[in-house]
Order: C-alpha cells, then sequence, then structure tokens
C-alpha cells in the first residue's frame, strides 16, 4: 500500500509540472500517450482505494459458524413439527398404555382423583403411568428435533405443550357438551384438567406427570437433533479438507 503512497506524491507533482505552464496556465496540448498514462494511473488509485476499503470490513465483519447461522435463519419454534412430534407421543401413551396395563394391571397419570364413578388408582400405578408418559414423549420429542433439524429441545417441550392445550380444549368440550364428548377418557389418555382433579393429592400428582412429560419431550428433542449436528460437522470437515492448500 505504501507504493501507492508513494506513487501519489511524486507522479501528481509531475503530472501537475507537466499539465501546467510557467504562468500557471492549464496546458491543453497532452498527448495520446500522457492521457493513457494518467487513465490508468488513477485507475490504478481507485482500485488501490477500493482494496484498503475491502480490507477493513472484512477484518471488521465477525466470522459466523455456518450451522449457526443456518440456526438463526431456520430456528425456533417449528409447528408442523411439534405437531406431529405430539401426535406420535400420544399415539405411544394409548399403545404402551394398554400394553403396560395388560401386563401388569391398572395405569394411571393421576391419583386422589374425587367423584362418585372414579376409582382411584395405587402409587405403583400411577408410576407405570409416569414410566409410559416419560418414554412415549421421549420418542414424540425425538421425531419433532429429527423433523425441525434446529432447536430440538424447545420443539420437543412443544410436544407436552401442545398436549396441554388439546387437553384443556377437549376437557372444556366435555364438561360444556356433556360427558359422552370426553375424548381423552375414552381413549385412557391423561385428564389434567378434569372436574374431579381438584383435590390436593390430584394436583400434585398431575404436576408431576406434566413435569415428566415435558421433560421427556425437551431430552428427546435434544437426541433428535443430535443426528443433524453429526451430519452438519461431516459435511464442514469435508469441505475444509478440500478447501485446505
Amino acid at each position: 500500500m505504501r507504493i501507492f503512497g508513494d506513487r501519489t506524491t511524486t507522479d501528481e507533482r509531475t503530472t501537475t509540472d507537466e499539465r501546467t505552464t510557467t504562468d500557471g496556465r492549464v496546458r491543453t496540448d497532452e498527448t495520446p500517450a500522457e492521457a493513457a498514462d494518467r487513465e490508468a494511473y488513477e485507475a490504478d488509485r481507485a482500485e488501490a482505494a477500493d482494496a484498503r476499503r475491502r480490507d477493513v470490513v472484512v477484518a471488521d465483519r465477525p466470522a459466523v459458524h455456518p450451522i449457526a447461522a443456518n440456526r438463526a435463519r431456520f430456528g425456533g419454534i417449528d409447528i408442523p413439527a411439534s405437531l406431529v412430534g405430539m401426535l406420535t407421543a400420544l399415539a405411544m401413551v394409548v399403545l404402551l398404555g394398554g400394553l403396560v396395563g395388560a401386563a401388569v394391571g391398572a395405569i394411571g397419570y393421576q391419583t386422589g382423583l374425587d367423584g362418585n364413578d372414579v376409582q382411584d388408582i395405587s402409587v405403583a400405578s400411577l408410576i407405570g403411568g409416569l414410566v409410559v408418559l416419560f418414554v412415549s414423549y421421549l420418542v414424540g420429542g425425538w421425531a419433532a428435533g429429527r423433523i425441525a433439524r434446529y432447536d430440538g429441545a424447545r420443539n420437543g417441550l412443544m410436544t407436552g405443550v401442545w398436549t396441554l392445550i388439546l387437553a384443556a380444549i377437549l376437557s372444556g368440550l366435555a364438561a360444556w357438551l356433556g360427558d359422552k364428548y370426553d375424548v381423552l377418557s375414552n381413549v385412557d389418555l391423561p385428564q389434567w384438567f378434569d372436574r374431579d382433579a381438584v383435590t390436593a393429592a390430584a394436583l400434585v400428582s398431575g404436576a408431576i406427570a406434566v413435569a415428566t412429560m415435558l421433560i421427556a419431550g425437551a431430552l428427546g428433542g435434544l437426541g433428535g437433533t443430535r443426528y443433524h449436528r453429526v451430519a452438519d460437522k461431516s459435511l464442514l470437515d469435508l469441505h475444509d479438507a478440500n478447501v485446505a492448500p
């Protein structure tokens, strides 16, 4: 860069002297060769200035990892992926609940329910229900994270959140239209918003079940995105090996 600076000082004096007469008037008899040299010199100066500006911009620009850039662009909550994860988890709850119930007896997801037609469950049955919830939402969270690609924990957690929203809507419809519309009861799914679940034991056991569901979904989501992280790292390593000098 110093070469251009030295050239600027010397050549500017030379060019000015050559184009100016002794009485200060500008020469109008510049030859074509001198005009070409002057244009080439000005083009070199402009190119050098552009190069200096580009160097400054590149030096000031922070390095962004490609995976982080893609995550910032495509990450966040993926609604379709988390809904698919919720449906997967609910299907697993029905399937595993039936299998475990047939093998070891009745299971449940909440104890201490208060109602004339409600049969309370034992602690062992509650533990069996918690195990079914954990495994089911671990699989559902994995499915959500695998589909979403980024932010697996967040999308896995949303599988449980969507379940709570669905349970609240269906419980509200059952309370409004009658027990025959109690869909959750008909398919043996958790009924945390039922009008019989108002005792202290029911609230505590329901909170434990909900926490189990959310934690399992988040862990499953992390596992689902791990495949993509390994694949991205392999691609980056291959790219770096190909561009290495």
